[in-house]
């Protein structure tokens, strides 16, 4: 606070109103803090990711400037942070999904497998694939894509195997394929070879046995008609044959069920 004295100071040291007994107090509030006393501890990080330790405020009675010993600087802080933070969470889906660089969306909290998603559809492994004249398929990075047909086709190719889009499917095994579509047609297609009869047609919530063939076929989409646009979202492919909640790809956490 402010405060006044009218008159001088008094003259002895040990006086209250004494300008050097003023003056030794100032000191000790200022430049004297307290020693580590075993219960005085503060939280530190170690630099090595997920660890933490402590250490006493200070080792002894001083002044500050003889204590920077044991005060932690903020890039050492922020590295550790940082290391810890990478050793628990993995981005698995970001803004841009062509640019892994970009802000995440979503993370992988490790150490939660017994909560990963059943969902197998990896939509970020979904480049945009443009063919020409507005033909092709837009990854809009939210997780949905935009189907835009010719004039003379309504299916629009990923360029993408099915291994690649569900790398997680494994041959001999059902799974069913599920997503929501601004479209009128309700299926997927997997083009296997040059001839139509090798395609085999995917319809939502019909499920279909994987096989090694399959997984190297490419996987189709369609817009509404020819020359007309649909928008994709929560894809999703799902072991068995029950109907489940759409969930995001990747190994985030779920809350444990009874």
């Amino acid at each position: 606070g402010v405060f006044a004295f009218s008159g001088a100071f008094a003259a002895g040291e040990n006086v209250p109103t004494s300008k050097v007994y003023v003056d030794s107090k100032l000191g000790e509030k200022q430049d004297i803090i307290p020693k580590n006393d075993g219960a005085t501890q503060v939280l530190t990080n170690t630099g090595t990711a997920g660890e933490y330790g402590t250490k006493g405020i200070y080792d002894a009675n001083g002044a500050y400037a003889a204590q920077t010993q044991n005060l932690v600087d903020a890039a050492t802080m922020n590295a550790g942070v940082q290391n810890a933070i990478n050793s628990e969470f993995q981005c698995i889906e970001w803004l841009d999904p062509n640019d892994h660089s970009s802000e995440c969306l979503l993370f992988n909290i490790f150490g939660q497998t017994e909560h990963r998603s059943p969902n197998l559809f990896d939509v970020s492994k979904l480049p945009t694939r443009l063919i020409g004249n507005g033909v092709g398929i837009v990854n809009n990075g939210d997780g949905s894509i935009t189907v835009t047909a010719s004039n003379n086709s309504i299916a629009v190719s990923t360029g993408k195997k099915l291994k690649d889009l569900a790398p997680g499917l494994v041959p001999g095994k059902l799974y069913r394929l599920s997503f929501d579509t601004t479209g009128s047609l309700k299926l997927s297609y997997l083009s296997c070879g040059g001839d139509a009869s090798d395609n085999i047609y995917w319809r939502l919530n019909r499920p279909i046995t994987i096989t090694d063939t399959l997984l190297d076929c490419n996987m189709i989409f369609y817009a509404s008609g020819r020359s007309t646009t649909a928008t994709i979202k929560n894809i999703q492919i799902t072991e068995g044959t029950t109907a489940t909640p759409y969930v995001p790809y990747g190994n985030i956490y779920l809350p444990a069920t009874e």
